[in-house]
């Protein structure tokens, strides 16, 4: 996998077309379980230190946001389960698992990109 993020800054994003807003975070709208999504595009937090993951589920359509935070002690990388998110090239499909925190929050448990991601 290539070793430079993909993660856009805000501005940048919208500069490109990105459109955050068309996304749903609320636990009513981001389905748990494990099911397929392509990442559209990812951005930077600006309110924590996490990468905002930007995905539409496959089956569906319907447009989430799930963020994965930087792991304390693990040397600043930002992990869904063992993937490094940073890295990920937007338009890759991936098996999402999708579990909800003590408030019942959804959270980005694991990720695996399916298919061969070569470069590694």
């Amino acid at each position: 996998m290539n070793r430079e993020t993909t993660v856009l800054e805000f501005f940048p994003a919208l500069e490109a077309g990105y459109e955050p807003k068309n996304y749903s975070y609320y636990k009513e709208d981001v389905p748990l379980g494990s099911y397929k999504a392509k990442l559209d595009f990812m951005l930077w937090s600006k309110t924590y230190m996490a990468v905002n993951c930007f995905f539409t589920i496959i089956k569906s359509q319907k447009k989430i946001s799930l963020s994965v935070y930087k792991k304390p002690g693990e040397d600043g990388l930002f992990l869904a389960g063992e993937l490094e998110v940073r890295y990920v090239p937007f338009g890759s499909t991936l098996q999402l698992v999708i579990d909800a925190n003590q408030n019942g929050k959804p959270i980005l448990f694991d990720a695996f990109v399916e298919g061969n991601v070569t470069g590694d």
